[in-house]
């Protein structure tokens, strides 16, 4: 019922709340207000992209919750000791922390890794062309990330510089990653579209 829902209102359900939220952050009356909504947003696109895959995500169930648990570790290692990444710290804007790390931060590691996989897939759906250039999409989406994440107090680096290793380090997880997908069919659902949608909200927070 609720997925049969998603699917007919993907677009509506994707685009509108995208849209209230730019222009509430635009606005400096309402811009605190909606920047605390961020965790929120973020969960909320995942359970849209989670119900418009539908049974190719439900069958890869044990792999999406590994890439929660492995992204996490990942995280902790790299905010609590600068192993990976780089030295960095998330701010509060990303709502609970545990062990210094937004819960929201794993989930969003899921998202992009559905996502990027479903826009992927309409090239190739082989196993490790695919996985390849999963991991290019995801490392291409940081660049703009981290420039949105630093002026708005998401996370920032200690050193006052993004180190080229956090990409490279983006760029190993996504590949590893993918590669914990199976059975994923040649023709997938629509939420690559969130991909696109990060993307331009991105670029015009950055511009304003």
């Amino acid at each position: 019922m609720i997925s049969r829902f998603v699917k007919i209102n993907f677009y509506t359900l994707l685009l509108v709340p995208y849209v209230v939220g730019l222009i509430g952050i635009l606005l400096p009356l309402t811009r605190s207000f909606f920047l605390s909504l961020t965790p929120y947003m973020l969960l909320f696109s995942f359970v849209i992209v989670y119900l418009e895959e539908g049974r190719w995500v439900i069958r890869n169930l044990l792999a999406i919750l590994l890439i929660m648990a492995f992204s996490f570790g990942a995280e902790y290692l790299g905010v609590n000791y600068g192993y990976l990444f780089g030295d960095y710290t998330y701010g509060s804007i990303l709502g609970f922390k545990y062990y210094k790390v937004p819960l929201i931060i794993p989930i969003t590691w899921a998202l992009l890794s559905i996502a990027s996989r479903s826009l992927v897939n309409l090239v190739t759906n082989s196993y490790a062309i695919s996985a390849f250039l999963t991991a290019v999409v995801i490392t291409a989406y940081d660049f703009l990330l981290e420039l949105v994440a630093v002026r708005f107090g998401w996370w920032w680096w200690n050193t006052g510089n993004i180190p080229i290793f956090n990409y490279i380090c983006w760029f190993v997880l996504s590949f590893i990653f993918q590669l914990l997908f199976r059975k994923v069919p040649s023709i997938t659902g629509r939420s690559y579209w969130i991909i696109f949608v990060h993307l331009l909200f991105y670029w015009v927070l950055l511009l304003m």
